[in-house]
């Protein structure tokens, strides 16, 4: 049954001006609440959406880096948001020079085009000018005098609440995607093969490694062959705390069987001309280490 005069709500009832009043209310704590939930998932997804630390310190860090973003207003923390789905992106890396233990780091973004990146930029903007406006400036626009400025207001307050509701399914897709990367990780970082990976990188990334790696470039001769007695000179001139920690900082007790743990160096044998026989060691195809 139709009701064009919009004076009864329910069958029975007439709709009074304080009824009219007590609905907007409703609808102002209902996007309230709503604004918090689409500012807790955000918080969320920045937290855990790209992180870096040693794994010795990395709960700690965790736990500080939310306690920060804890603090961020809503504008902010879209800000973040939004620009790690920026097609332009540069990740700023956060990686130490040198590794001195496993240094676990992850990232999460979502890639798109530059047109969604635009057009989501925009559509976030106005949701946090929205959300300071139903916090802070709403009162003037709220006539209680008025059951047809209720009834306006009203309206909008519904439309807006369609709108956070979109964002709020967008992100909880997102932050399920995100539980399953972490997942994965963790997994694979439990795993034999992931344990076994992060010893590869601690080792590739060592100083010594690094530098056994530029003396192969150094050194090599024509053929591409470095000696192996000349690099342990070097390294001992050069990094001497570096093979007085052998074996307490990397497990090994020779350079020889350090490199053969990192997969990264190619060995051969030659004769001498005295009859003895001298190692030669070169980099693998493809691999190229930074110096420290």
């Amino acid at each position: 049954m139709s009701n064009p005069t919009g004076s009864l709500g329910m069958i029975g009832h007439k709709v009074t001006l304080e009824d009219s009043v007590n609905e907007v209310l409703r609808k102002i704590g209902r996007n309230m609440m709503l604004f918090q939930q689409l500012e807790s998932l955000l918080k969320h997804i920045v937290t855990n959406g790209n992180f870096s630390g040693y794994a010795s310190n990395f709960k700690e860090s965790h736990v500080r880096r939310a306690a920060s973003i804890g603090k961020q207003t809503m504008g902010t923390l879209i800000g973040q948001y939004v620009e790690s789905s920026n097609p332009n992106y540069e990740e700023c890396q956060s990686d130490p020079n040198e590794i001195t233990e496993p240094f676990i780091s992850f990232s999460f973004r979502i890639e798109c085009d530059s047109v969604y990146f635009e057009t989501k930029k925009k559509e976030l903007a106005r949701m946090v000018a929205e959300r300071n406006e139903l916090v802070h400036h709403l009162l003037p626009y709220f006539d209680t005098t008025s059951a047809e400025r209720c009834e306006s207001l009203g309206k909008k307050l519904d439309r807006q609440s369609d709108n956070i509701r979109k964002e709020i399914a967008e992100l909880k897709s997102k932050a399920t995607m995100l539980h399953e990367g972490r997942k994965q990780m963790a997994d694979f970082l439990l795993s034999e093969e992931g344990k076994r990976q992060i010893e590869l990188s601690f080792l590739r990334q060592s100083r010594l490694v690094i530098l056994l790696g530029d003396i192969a470039i150094q050194t090599k001769r024509s053929d591409g062959w470095a000696l192996l007695t000349v690099a342990g000179h070097l390294v001992k001139q050069h990094a001497p705390e570096e093979i007085a920690l052998l074996k307490e900082r990397y497990g090994h007790k020779s350079l020889k069987r350090l490199m053969l743990a990192t997969e990264i160096f190619d060995f051969n044998e030659e004769n001498t001309e005295k009859g003895g026989i001298r190692v030669l060691y070169r980099l693998k195809p493809g691999w190229e280490l930074s110096s420290a």
